[in-house]
């Protein structure tokens, strides 16, 4: 019978190669496939700095944290953010600190971490504060696709903890070609990216994406794909990272 068994599961998983069908799994290892897939198995790197829009971004890592900074250069002069250890944020412009109320403070830290977040990805769906489901597979745009449903913890999920994100994950390549997120800073909002324009920078997979929006307010991040499919969503902008330099020690 153990024998039989053997040959029945064979059959089953020849089945499913043979149809282009993918075996569902479990978030956890997902997870890990998706973060291995995109080059953040072999470590964080000491930097990583790009250009978007008007200003230019970093991320420092070393022995006593992580720094994020973003600066542009204007009328005003050189204004720089400073976010250290996801804590202390600093504003400066021409070198002199500008006094800024808490509120600000989140407000910039906040449009800050955003920006550094989906640059990054997928190694926020490492963050202790992570919530992971995974949702099955689905077909998109005529090919297969793990669904990954993340919320987030109250404790360590930060200013934001309430926000939602949805990613479709390829089967075969375990990269996120689309994504959708629901937040509720600035008056809040519903979000669908469509990736584009990957990259490999010293084994790091970056992308651009064409970021939508619902055409009626609210829709479910799962019914994302499907309105994107039929055209029922509104351009709104497209993401694009220029001359993004990654380094390590």
């Amino acid at each position: 019978m153990i024998v039989m068994a053997k040959y029945v599961l064979g059959f089953f998983g020849l089945l499913l190669f043979s149809c282009g069908l993918t075996p569902e799994m479990d978030a956890d290892s997902l997870i890990q496939k998706t973060v291995a897939a995109h080059g953040w198995n072999l470590g964080k790197p000491t930097e990583i700095a790009f250009n978007f829009r008007d200003y230019h971004y970093e991320v420092n890592r070393d022995a006593s944290g992580v720094r994020y900074s973003r600066e542009k250069q204007d009328s005003l002069g050189l204004t720089k953010d400073i976010w250290t250890n996801f804590s202390t944020f600093e504003r400066t412009r021409n070198g002199q600190v500008v006094v800024l109320s808490d509120s600000l403070q989140t407000l910039y830290a906040n449009s800050l971490n955003s920006v550094l977040y989906f640059a990054q990805l997928p190694l926020g769906l490492q963050d202790q504060a992570v919530m992971a489901e995974y949702k099955g597979l689905t077909q998109l745009n005529n090919q297969s696709y793990h669904q990954l449903a993340i919320t987030f913890k109250q404790e360590g999920g930060g200013e934001d903890f309430q926000d939602q994100f949805y990613y479709w994950i390829h089967s075969l390549r375990f990269e996120i070609d689309y994504m959708a997120y629901s937040y509720h800073t600035n008056g809040g909002g519903t979000r669908f990216r469509v990736g584009k324009n990957k990259q490999q920078v010293k084994g790091l997979l970056f992308q651009d994406f064409d970021n939508y929006k619902p055409k009626q307010h609210p829709s479910p991040l799962d019914s994302l794909a499907i309105l994107w499919e039929q055209q029922n969503l509104e351009w709104l902008s497209a993401i694009e990272n220029r001359a993004i330099e990654v380094y390590r020690d």
